[in-house]
């Protein structure tokens, strides 16, 4: 059951402007060095948080772009190299730096409150974690196939060309494949046991996302294409492989999805731009 703070589906439109609005002008205000120039294109990901007292104002905690992991020839013997750099999973990293400090300063932050005896902290009421991404994450189907490829009997059982739900995604990979995790499998995880990690989850609660906003209808969809259906019957098929029983604090957790106005040129996917994902 979701929180009553959270936006509403009736909402979804001011909710989707206001959180693409926040994480693009927080874009804008960084300096130039190091975005796409020219017809160069990335993906933009940022983590916000809304309050009780101005819902539809929230503020940037991270952002980050980023489309690019490495290969599995190219992983480091020492673990000393970063696999993974799509902006989502960037940005999570990005979070949870911010969280440690704030938590570690004498003044922690009024989203931030201690939970009880035992030396944790968690959420404070009424504050919600929100996710926004110029372009739908890899590892959800990005163009539903056509009738002529695949018998329409058959789309309702596939996931991205896999016929087993229960597949875990590599990320795509141009030649050399990836071991890295698809984004989509990572806030499914995420959906299951908070962002925060093993090592963090000692010194805070589970941390769920209330919303997932994606700023991009894929290119090359079908008319009628919905994000938030798809992406939904999706995210519930992972889910769906999971047990129902999840051990204390942790809880099955599924965000709304929002569609926002498609974001500037920079981040919009052109046709070839993200190769087929790999069943792994």
């Amino acid at each position: 059951m979701f929180r009553p703070s959270s936006p509403r589906p009736q909402d979804g439109v001011q909710w989707a402007e206001a959180a693409s609005s926040a994480a693009l002008r927080q874009y804008c205000a960084l300096p130039k060095k190091g975005k796409p120039q020219g017809r160069e294109s990335t993906v933009l990901a940022a983590f916000l948080l809304s309050s009780p007292e101005n819902p539809l104002n929230p503020t940037v905690l991270s952002l980050a772009t980023g489309t690019k992991c490495l290969g599995a020839a190219r992983l480091g013997p020492r673990g000393d190299l970063v696999h993974d750099a799509h902006a989502e999973v960037i940005a999570r990293r990005a979070l949870l730096r911010l969280i440690y400090a704030e938590i570690g300063t004498d003044n922690p932050p009024s989203w931030l409150v201690a939970s009880g005896t035992d030396g944790r902290w968690r959420l404070n009421d009424g504050h919600q974690l929100h996710l926004y991404i110029t372009q739908i994450p890899c590892g959800v189907m990005p163009v539903p196939p056509s009738p002529l490829e695949v018998r329409r009997e058959q789309l309702d059982t596939m996931v991205n060309g896999c016929n087993d739900v229960g597949f875990v995604q590599r990320k795509p990979g141009r030649g050399d494949t990836t071991l890295s995790v698809s984004c989509f499998d990572k806030i499914a995880r995420w959906c299951a046991v908070g962002i925060q990690g093993a090592l963090l989850s000692h010194i805070l609660e589970p941390l769920y996302l209330s919303t997932i906003t994606i700023g991009q209808s894929p290119d090359g969809a079908s008319e009628g294409f919905c994000i938030e259906n798809n992406v939904v019957k999706v995210l519930g098929a992972r889910l769906s492989c999971l047990s129902r029983k999840f051990p204390e604090p942790f809880k099955p957790n599924k965000p709304l999805f929002f569609e926002a106005p498609i974001p500037p040129k920079e981040f919009q996917q052109t046709s070839g731009d993200i190769p087929p994902l790999t069943c792994g």
